[in-house]
């Protein structure tokens, strides 16, 4: 019988690595991190974290509301006005009719 692989899961990177306890979000241009099962999470020290689960949906980003994003790690982000700005920073040209991928997870 050959064993199964177990891919390793890719990284998600944070330009600002708040996270809280429990469930945490994340929100990504486009479709890329849509239907990732597990992913590591670079931390503030530049560690990277164990693999956690990944519940994903995607959503255009001027459909988004408060409830979406009020577990997003980065605070400023937790409003749609302060998140546009952050994509806009780290996605250059980022369109608000623009698909968004929103990554939840839970940490200890």
């Amino acid at each position: 019988m050959i064993a199964a692989l177990n891919p390793i899961p890719p990284i998600l990177e944070f330009s600002n690595p708040v996270f809280q306890p429990g469930r945490n979000t994340t929100v990504r241009r486009g479709r890329k991190w849509h239907s990732v099962p597990a992913a590591r999470l670079r931390l503030a020290d530049g560690s990277l974290s164990p693999p956690v689960s990944l519940q994903t949906h995607i959503k255009r980003f001027d459909h988004l509301c408060a409830a979406d994003i009020a577990f997003e790690h980065d605070p400023p982000c937790r409003t749609v006005a302060g998140l546009l700005a952050e994509l806009r920073r780290c996605y250059p040209g980022f369109a608000e009719h623009e698909e968004v991928t929103l990554c939840h997870f839970l940490l200890p």
